[in-house]
């Protein structure tokens, strides 16, 4: 099974011992699930390596990591890679190299023998051919709270006023609110905005001003229908000089 243009960034010491486990594991089980394989060493190009990796982290779609000999770079780079999404696959060639805050999630622990790379490999595949099918799901401890914090945050309403004062708003555009119910922040809909805009009366100053704090706040998931509207409206939806 191939995968298009998808590649697989590896994160390890740069050893000799650690060489063969890279060469005739990582890359050949990468190259049979028709992943593009590389370390940043083999980039050859003048410039930053810190950008090179970072860049690498995120441009990959499997990243590799070995703990093994708990080197801080590959620490400090995982860190990057956990917080970049789901994507990283966790190897080590000892219980002992891994702190306790990832132990607890899956890490495939292998012998530099030729047994334990041939067992690797084979775990290797599995969790590749996993992982390119649930990208969706988490699995280390930075992207489980970013994901517990979003289904919190959705799950809680914000009422409008935290964001808007009414007792600024002319008598006009407080009934508009109220006949149409409009109380949390997310009631706000493109449908809304542009019943707003059409009624007689409301000019743009108050719909400059309407739209200031929904940007500043990030109310609109549509950024696209947003931007279209104070552009359509010749708005000022900066904020800067238009708060309620």
């Amino acid at each position: 099974m191939t995968h298009a243009n998808k590649k697989c960034f590896v994160l390890m010491p740069f050893t000799d011992a650690l060489k063969e486990i890279y060469t005739e594991v990582y890359k050949p089980c990468c190259d049979s699930n028709g992943l593009y394989c590389w370390r940043v060493d083999e980039i050859s190009r003048p410039g930053s390596i810190s950008k090179d990796i970072i860049e690498g982290i995120l441009d990959a779609d499997v990243i590799i990591a070995d703990l093994t000999n708990k080197n801080a770079n590959v620490f400090y780079e995982l860190g990057i890679s956990h917080a970049s999404g789901n994507k990283t696959i966790m190897t080590s060639q000892s219980k002992v190299d891994v702190p306790f805050d990832i132990a607890s999630y899956r890490i495939l622990f292998y012998s530099h023998t030729l047994k334990g790379c041939e067992a690797l490999r084979t775990a290797l595949d599995s969790a590749i051919k996993e992982l390119l099918v649930a990208l969706d799901r988490t699995n280390n401890p930075f992207q489980e709270v970013i994901s517990y914090r979003g289904v919190t945050r959705a799950s809680k309403r914000i009422p409008l006023a935290k964001y808007i004062d009414f007792s600024r708003i002319p008598d006009r555009i407080c009934r508009f609110f109220e006949e149409r119910k409009i109380i949390y922040a997310d009631d706000i809909t493109p449908q809304f905005l542009d019943e707003l805009a059409s009624t007689p009366g409301i000019g743009r100053t108050y719909l400059s001003r309407l739209c200031a704090p929904l940007i500043q706040h990030d109310i609109f998931e549509d950024a696209e229908f947003i931007q279209q509207f104070i552009i359509k409206h010749k708005l000022d939806g900066t904020g800067t000089r238009h708060y309620f």
